[in-house]
């Protein structure tokens, strides 16, 4: 499968898009396309940052954070698919177009970027809220309000992560 096209008017790299998202407060078509992109994209990031270490309680919980950012992307898609009728799913990291540059860890295995990377999980539930509540179709809401719940479970799980890191 070749990689996929950026839709158009998408940011260019996926430190825009993770900009970007961070100021949308009614998501359009568009904007959850950017977000399926970018939910794929970091559970690709996550398995990366896993390699980081040899450590197996962080390696499964960043996996597991992993593995629930793309199950984020599949609920953005079926948001799509709600409220415009167009299919657009998640890429596999080979395919996706935010990551054609490379792959590089989130963050390093320390403490302090576990903690710091935790803060911003924290703030994808609130991003998830404000999203849901200017949605005006109720099942896509939902949606946003699980894919947000979970953020706080990946912030918790990060926490948890640094926790274990060595002093």
């Amino acid at each position: 499968m070749p990689v996929m096209t950026l839709p158009e008017g998408a940011p260019a790299t996926l430190r825009e898009a993770f900009a970007h998202i961070g100021t949308v407060t009614a998501p359009s078509v568009l904007d959850m396309k950017v977000m399926v992109l970018t939910e794929a994209a970091a559970m690709a990031l996550y398995y990366k940052t896993a390699e980081g270490t040899e450590i197996s309680g962080i390696v499964d919980l960043l996996q597991a954070n992993g593995r629930e950012e793309m199950l984020h992307a599949r609920r953005v898609s079926e948001a799509i698919r709600i409220v415009s009728g167009e299919e657009f799913n998640p890429p596999q990291p080979e395919n996706n177009p935010y990551l054609q540059d490379g792959l590089a860890p989130f963050a390093p295995i320390t403490r302090e970027a576990l903690t710091g990377l935790a803060q911003g999980e924290f703030g994808g539930e609130k991003l998830y809220e404000v999203w849901a509540a200017n949605t005006a179709n109720a099942e896509a809401a939902a949606l946003f309000l699980l894919n947000g719940k979970e953020e706080t479970d990946h912030g918790n799980r990060l926490l948890a992560a640094a926790e274990l890191v060595p002093a």
